[in-house]
């Protein structure tokens, strides 16, 4: 599937992509989120909005042609990306939301120009979306639908067969530029219930499965041959509130009683046993300088919740909490305790569990729902900004807006003074945690794995599946 599609944009996606589609740069985490080359080997900064990109030389796509500028240039170029009816326009807004041109200037040099000074252009480059495609393969497809099912790109395993709704197998690209794969193939089966997966791990017919939930971890560990992989990474699983369109939801005081009342160290210990953490408001460690570790977790106090409902004008009433059930790892448990928290310092909700997202997000009456947030580059543009800023989900939804939280992203967006930036960010967090919050952050959106024990394999820390050359190996 190419990442531009727009089935593309979810987790489960993402972990099937990464073995299909090289990017120009990767962040190394093991070595404290540095950016380090891939199909590029270099980037000279011209000016303040000009880059000149040098490519790896000798990088082979799956049907083995060579890699080179004409197919960086086309890859981000119009009628790709740029043009606003071009099949990657949406994803291009979201990732290189700066890109004004692209066009190659040898063989192995591509320059790029933006609308405006980048102080995350290097990341973007090893973030989602950002796969190089061959040129002459996409167009001899010439059907966007028919590219997207057997993709032509440069990473270490190729489509093979796709069956929709089932199964993808891929196979070893053996001209990978980065050594050969470990893996021969790699088939990734749609297995929807959890208790499935785990009996086909023991049987034998897995040898790793995604999406395991806290109470399942002994289930498995418990039998000999198996462990369970994973935890916290960079993502936030959060809450949203649709301030625009309820009433109710309107009321500051309302919402930030709502995250007062939120044990949040209570649900990590009972319903993750303590195995994820509460992260510092929306914010992780590995954004480096931009990162505030005195910022305290989000506060639980249920009197000053009570006292900030008695002066709102909330009475009572019920709000709908929109949820699909099972999207994420102990949705409806985590949806019925937070329920109950509410209900206790005197909020109502009713829960009502829908079909899917198409009902969560755009069915009225809209409240309240689940939600998560991901970082694909350490960096709050690829996540705060993607998800709650001016042309992000919520508010492209029409759930919030905030003309200050605006502001300050465009300083976020576009200044390459590092304390400048930071000092954006803090305040951003300052509306979004608090002043003004359209929700809140919950924990970090814990993805566990079981594996057969002879496997030497661990997720990365965007909880992505990476079978590369030195990813995997066998005991």
């Amino acid at each position: 599937m190419d990442p531009l599609h727009p089935r593309a944009i979810a987790l489960t996606a993402f972990r099937l992509l990464e073995s299909i589609y090289d990017k120009p740069f990767a962040i190394d985490y093991g070595a404290g989120g540095k950016v380090v080359p891939a199909l590029a080997e270099s980037v000279e900064q011209i000016d303040a909005t000009t880059y000149d990109m040098k490519l790896r030389q000798g990088v082979r796509f799956h049907d083995g042609t060579e890699m080179t500028a004409r197919d960086v240039a086309f890859t981000f170029g119009a009628e790709r990306m740029l043009d606003d009816d071009a099949p990657g326009y949406r994803m291009g807004q979201r990732t290189l939301p700066l890109l004004e041109s692209v066009e190659a200037i040898d063989d192995y040099t591509v320059r790029f120009r933006t609308k405006a000074p980048d102080p995350a252009f290097l990341k973007r480059w090893a973030s989602y979306g950002t796969g190089i495609v061959s040129r002459d393969a996409y167009e001899a497809v010439g059907d966007f639908e028919a590219w997207a099912r057997n993709p032509v790109a440069t990473g270490p395993y190729k489509v093979r067969e796709v069956k929709e709704n089932d199964y993808v197998v891929l196979e070893a690209h053996d001209d990978y530029w980065g050594g050969r794969p470990p893996l021969k193939s790699i088939k990734f089966q749609m297995v929807p219930e959890l208790s499935a997966r785990i009996a086909g791990l023991r049987a034998g017919d897995y040898d790793i499965i995604t999406t395991v939930s806290p109470d399942q971890i002994g289930v498995i560990e418990d039998n000999e041959g198996f462990a369970v992989v994973g935890g916290d990474n960079m993502h936030f699983r959060t809450m949203v509130y649709d301030v625009k369109n309820n009433p109710l939801l309107a009321d500051v005081k309302l919402r930030q009683a709502m995250n007062l009342a939120i044990d949040r160290e209570l649900i990590v210990e009972t319903i993750w046993g303590g195995r994820i953490s509460v992260p510092r408001c929306h914010q992780h460690a590995g954004y480096g300088p931009l990162y505030d570790s005195s910022r305290p977790t989000p506060a639980y106090d249920p009197d000053k919740a009570r006292a900030l409902l008695a002066e709102s004008s909330y009475k009572g009433e019920l709000i709908p909490f929109k949820t699909v059930g099972s999207y994420y790892t102990a949705e409806l448990a985590t949806t019925q305790v937070l329920a109950e928290m509410w209900k206790t310092v005197g909020i109502n909700v009713d829960i009502q569990v829908m079909e899917n997202w198409g009902q969560v997000l755009g069915e009225e009456p809209r409240g309240v729902n689940n939600s998560s947030d991901g970082t694909y580059f350490p960096d709050p543009l690829a996540s705060l900004w993607t998800r709650w800023g001016e042309t992000g989900s919520w508010q492209g939804r029409g759930f919030w807006s905030n003309a200050e939280f605006n502001a300050l992203g465009q300083t976020l967006t576009t200044s390459l003074d590092p304390q400048e930036r930071r000092d954006a960010f803090q305040k951003m967090l300052d509306i979004w945690c608090w002043t003004d919050p359209p929700g809140t952050v919950l924990h970090s959106l814990g993805e566990f794995f079981g594996k057969r024990a002879d496997i030497d394999w661990e997720p990365t820390a965007t909880a992505l599946l990476d079978f590369r050359p030195g990813a995997i190996s066998f005991d």
